[in-house]
């Protein structure tokens, strides 16, 4: 009898974001999490306990001893990555690391490098790519039905710092790169995604909420040579039901796109509806509650079907560099009220 094998992994954080990552792991075929690290036993037990993970460990070095791990998916804060993934990678270890990828490109770069020399499989959870509108989006831009893109727009409007800050991940107000470092990398990864590398970007932040420290709303606009694609984000705007979110309150909701091609134009809605609208038709495509939650499971089964397989990683280490260059030319941008060229001339 021929059975696959199971990859075992250890996972590195208990915080806000941990139990969505678990959850996903719990659909994932060919893999299971055996080991959580935490310094914090208050706040790693419960998750233990919940998962059914057997071992606990109080730092990430002690983990990385348990001989029975295959993999390990790094759950922190980015000031962290640097050190983490280079632990890991000491052990020849392959791992998955959370988004926003290191605190800078300089950090990000290295860490690439160093990865790739030691042999060692590195992906960013960039799990936005999966989610299923954006890959049917792909696929209508793909088979031609809108004609070639010239126009696209992703765009939403949260209230999560006003009147108060209401989010598990408080953190959030002490980033000096907030919104755009930490959503807007998602919206880049899919940009690249749809339409590939864009040759440059324009960018203007805000910060409105009196308890963030950096940019709580921001345009940018990236230039293609026959495409334009703005992004218009707000943590801090009031939504207008039916337009920004479904009229029914919902804990994900997608980000809002728009794309215009010379046959036609496609949009996604609050609903989670796909449209494409041309000259003679109106084609619809539902997607479920789940979308988003598929996503994540679709996203890590992508990290285990590699390990299985050998092929490169969507969003890998190298991958994700490109990303991490965009968004740290937008903040160039910002802060120098300039276009910043990705692409020599």
């Amino acid at each position: 009898m021929n059975t696959q094998k199971i990859w075992r992994g250890g996972m590195i954080g208990a915080g806000a974001w941990s139990s969505v990552q678990l959850d996903a792991w719990k659909g994932v075929k060919n893999a299971r999490i055996i080991a959580l690290a935490d310094r914090h036993p208050d706040r790693r037990e419960p998750i233990l306990r919940r998962y059914r993970i057997p071992h606990a460990y109080d730092d990430f070095s002690s983990m990385l001893d348990n001989p029975s791990l295959d993999f390990v998916d790094i759950c922190t804060r980015p000031y962290s990555h640097v050190s983490l993934v280079r632990q890991a990678a000491a052990r020849g270890l392959p791992v998955l690391c959370q988004k926003p990828f290191c605190e800078n490109l300089e950090d990000a770069v290295q860490l690439v490098k160093e990865c790739q020399q030691a042999g060692v499989r590195l992906m960013v959870n960039e799990n936005f790519r999966w989610q299923g509108w954006y890959r049917k989006a792909k696929e209508i831009i793909q088979s031609g039905a809108l004609g070639k893109p010239f126009f696209a727009k992703f765009h939403q409007r949260l209230r999560l710092m006003l009147p108060r800050f209401e989010h598990s991940q408080k953190y959030f107000t002490e980033m000096p790169h907030a919104l755009f470092y930490e959503v807007g990398t998602h919206l880049v990864d899919v940009t690249r995604f749809l339409f590939g590398e864009p040759q440059s970007i324009y960018m203007r932040q805000l910060t409105v909420s009196p308890e963030m420290m950096g940019e709580d709303a921001y345009i940018a606009a990236l230039a293609y040579p026959d495409l334009n694609v703005i992004y218009h984000d707000s943590w801090v705007s009031v939504p207008i039901p039916g337009i920004d979110r479904s009229r029914v309150k919902e804990r994900w909701l997608p980000r809002l796109l728009e794309v215009d091609g010379s046959l036609g134009t496609l949009v996604l809605r609050p609903d989670r509806s796909l449209h494409l609208f041309t000259d003679h038709d109106h084609m619809v495509w539902k997607f479920p509650k789940n979308t988003t939650a598929a996503s994540h499971v679709l996203c890590q089964q992508h990290f285990i079907n590699c390990l299985q397989t050998g092929e490169e990683f969507e969003t890998s280490g190298a991958d994700t560099l490109n990303t991490m260059r965009v968004v740290w030319a937008g903040y160039q941008s910002a802060k120098e009220n300039r276009v910043v060229p990705l692409i020599e001339p």
